[in-house]
């Protein structure tokens, strides 16, 4: 039993760049989905697509170098972190995101912020 899926998803997708994988299956959720949907959007993976219960996520690498340097869980399920829409941390000036789970599903930071939305910060990945 996974006691966060969220840090395991981003364990899973830190793991498969280190190796340079060029794919790499996560267990499929609603949340794992908007999240890796969210990662795809902004360009830091190819693309996804579902496959029975599992997510197969396509990397992205430029120049044998992955694009995803850093992916990083900050709440976690004994210590949650809420900000409001002017505490959302800007992260490598604005080349990468924050996840957040807000009352209007989970957005990253420019959504939240264009909606006026706070909510929890899950993680972030520049």
């Amino acid at each position: 039993m996974i006691n966060d899926p969220i840090a395991d998803l981003f364990t899973r997708i830190r793991n498969a760049c280190l190796v340079q994988h060029s794919k790499v299956l996560v267990p499929y959720t609603k949340t794992h989905e908007r999240i890796v949907q969210i990662l795809a959007q902004h360009g830091f993976i190819v693309n996804f697509h579902r496959y029975k219960q599992w997510l197969v996520l396509t990397l992205k690498y430029k120049k044998n170098q992955p694009v995803i340097v850093k992916l990083q869980r900050f709440s976690r399920p004994s210590c949650r972190l809420y900000v409001k829409t002017q505490q959302i941390p800007q992260i490598c000036g604005k080349l990468g995101i924050v996840f957040l789970s807000t009352s209007q599903g989970i957005l990253s930071d420019r959504e939240a912020v264009h909606l006026n939305v706070g909510g929890e910060i899950l993680g972030f990945v520049a």
